[in-house]
């Protein structure tokens, strides 16, 4: 039987695209949520006629401020609560979806609001392309929510199969008062499907990327009361199609209400896209992601179905090598699922990728040589497999991008801040230096000194003198970063 290669992707392969990892949404929804921000919130929701009880909102805050707890952990907290409380357990789970919520938004807006910025990040997911192309098909296990995977593969243009179709539905996009101007397509699995059969990918084998999203992902809702799911699909090629898919449908799926409580006129709900159907009819799409203790848990509510864990227990037997790609094997339920399937057969290999990776998990000790540790980023391991050399410019980037997101938003932006003041007096004082070397006429520099060559392409040559060029630039913007990285 021909060797399979397949992928397993955790945070750390998105973050060179500019997503976040566990820590840093964790920062970002604490430098939001504080204590005060949550009890403000709180008195806003009560006059609406919500709201919770102090004795709850105050648990939640005594929660996030306990800085050794990452977002999941919280999320945990909230359904142990939920299942622990007698006397308030829908609150809880009203303030878990509401998290759940507000970390989809933060992943929503990275997403949507920075197409200039993946256009340049993901180039150096190419390697994907070799991969795909030597693997037929390239099964790609996914336990993030963002849509990298898809766009890389839109802009490849390789063949995308989620396991989902061939039945498709389309959802009307409104506007105004609720008039509807055009609509967005989506694909359906049902219920039977994957509770009793088979996610729909091809059989025989095609070549391209059979993607399974394991724990949910920003394009996929539940619908139709829950039992069955959707997957939006772009109307447009390439990886712009698909994050402006996915902008059009939390802006212009609604269910138009003048007399909601927020004033807007759209009806909302936690965690959820309440909208009008073709008929006018109110309907829900439920947003699929997966966080906190429980996933998969039998004793816990979820909207992805459970099922999708056996699925990708079924999947994951069609691959004789799996590469870990930036998982930290800090999920019980999917770190059982690999061991398990190491353990079937010695043949099998795991090959685990972070920079920094020294030791094996505990839990797979016992399967020791059938395991590789390789210290590399993501994409310098996709470069490297592909045979891809990256210019010098591609390099700093790559390089810069590493170190700032071992500094955290906060405190690279600070440095970036003070490189941008210092670097513009050393540039300024630079040129003026340059217009000293030429004879003053009038008062001013004579550029006719310049002979043959125009005012721009001497300020040109100088800038490259000076340091001026983008790969000059981004040398000096590394340095500058370590250096204030140390400080």
């Amino acid at each position: 039987m021909e060797r399979l290669t397949g992928l397993l992707l955790g945070a750390g392969a998105s973050s060179e695209a500019g997503m976040p990892l566990a820590w840093d949404l964790t920062a970002e929804i604490k430098a939001w949520l504080t204590p005060d921000k949550l009890r403000e919130l709180n008195e806003g929701w009560r006059l609406k006629g919500g709201g919770y009880s102090d004795a709850v909102i105050e648990d939640l805050a005594a929660v996030l401020v306990k800085p050794e707890l990452h977002y999941e952990a919280i999320l945990g907290h909230l359904e142990t609560q939920f299942r622990r409380q007698r006397t308030a357990p829908q609150e809880y789970h009203g303030l878990y979806s509401w998290v759940v919520e507000l970390v989809y938004n933060l992943l929503l807006y990275r997403q949507v609001n920075n197409g200039a910025f993946f256009e340049r990040r993901l180039p150096l997911y190419d390697g994907l392309g070799t991969l795909a192309r030597g693997n037929a098909p390239l099964w790609i296990f996914s336990l993030n929510h963002d849509l990298i995977i898809e766009a890389v593969a839109a802009r490849l243009g390789l063949p995308l199969y989620c396991g989902f179709g061939p039945e498709t539905v389309t959802l009307p996009r409104r506007r105004g008062r609720g008039e509807k101007f055009g609509e967005i397509r989506a694909e359906v699995i049902r219920q039977r499907d994957l509770e009793e059969g088979c996610m729909n990918f091809p059989n025989p084998l095609k070549s391209g990327i059979y993607l399974l999203k394991v724990h949910g992902s920003l394009d996929s809702f539940t619908f139709n009361e829950g039992k069955d799911v959707l997957r939006l699909l772009p109307e447009k090629p390439g990886a712009e199609g698909v994050f402006e898919t996915l902008r059009d449908a939390n802006a212009d799926l609604f269910y138009y209400a003048p007399g909601w409580p927020d004033g807007t006129g759209r009806a909302r709900g936690i965690n959820e896209i309440i909208y009008a159907d073709d008929a006018g009819e109110m309907q829900f799409l439920r947003r699929s992601l997966l966080a906190g203790a429980y996933k998969f848990d039998a004793r816990a509510n979820q909207h992805l179905p459970k099922s999708v864990m056996k699925h990708f227990r079924q999947n994951l037997n069609f691959v004789s090598d799996l590469i870990a790609i930036g998982y930290s094997f800090g999920d019980a339920h999917i770190n059982q699922a690999i061991r398990e399937w190491l353990e079937f057969s010695a043949d099998r290999r795991l090959e685990i990728v972070a920079p920094g990776i020294a030791e094996l998990p505990r839990d797979f000790l016992h399967v020791a040589r059938q395991i590789t540790l390789t210290d590399i980023g993501c994409t310098d391991y996709l470069d490297a497999r592909a045979g891809i050399v990256r210019s010098d410019v591609e390099q700093l980037e790559k390089k810069i991008g590493a170190l700032t997101r071992k500094m955290g938003v906060t405190r690279s932006q600070q440095a970036i801040a003070s490189f941008l003041t210092s670097d513009r007096g050393r540039l300024e004082q630079a040129f003026k230096d340059k217009l000293k070397t030429l004879p003053l006429k009038d008062g001013v520099p004579d550029v006719s000194e310049l002979g043959d060559r125009d005012p721009v392409t001497a300020i040109k040559q100088w800038s490259t003198e000076i340091g001026f060029g983008l790969e000059e630039t981004l040398g000096r913007l590394l340095d500058h970063l370590d250096k204030f990285n140390g400080d």
